[in-house]
């Protein structure tokens, strides 16, 4: 048995037309040893090159008011949340999770929910909240960079059309 990934798309949350209008891809390792990751295509403003940021979408738990990426540590808030502790010591970082919340124009709470859903695609909406407000460099520092006819040879082939449930 392979230890590789085989990824199939389980959702397209983007653009019909993500080539031209950016895509937002949904992939999970069918052989169920990696968690599921987002694939955003950002279609560059002037002509250039396309990038494309590549994350997990991890699993999040809400422990005493704590959301954690962190299985070993739920106490362990993520790096875009906050506890009240944090936002006195560094009232600088803004309010985490409220800030996000407010940005996109959701509850708190039902944020909260699509960080610890068990469906993939809620946890995606989640992580591109955060990386519509924090920048997708924070969940990728690596995107890669294409041109057209690359991201088009990209996304044709079959493994960025989703599944038939």
């Amino acid at each position: 048995m392979s230890n590789q990934p085989d990824w199939e798309c389980i959702g397209q949350l983007g653009d019909a037309s993500p080539i031209e209008h950016g895509g937002y891809w949904i992939l999970r390792d069918k052989t169920g040893v990696y968690p599921e990751e987002g694939e955003l295509l950002v279609v560059p403003e002037d002509g250039g090159e396309y990038k494309i940021y590549r994350f997990i979408l991890e699993r999040c738990t809400f422990t005493d008011g704590v959301l954690s990426d962190n299985k070993s540590h739920p106490l362990h808030c993520a790096w875009w949340a906050t506890t009240p502790e944090k936002m006195k010591e560094r009232p600088q970082d803004g309010k985490g999770l409220t800030d996000i919340a407010n940005f996109i124009g959701m509850d708190e709470e039902e944020l909260v929910a699509q960080f610890c859903s068990e469906d993939a695609l809620q946890r995606a909406m989640a992580y591109r909240a955060v990386g519509d407000y924090q920048g997708f460099n924070n969940l990728d520092d690596y995107p890669l960079t294409m041109k057209k006819l690359e991201v088009t040879n990209r996304y044709r082939g079959l493994r960025f059309r989703p599944t038939p449930a």
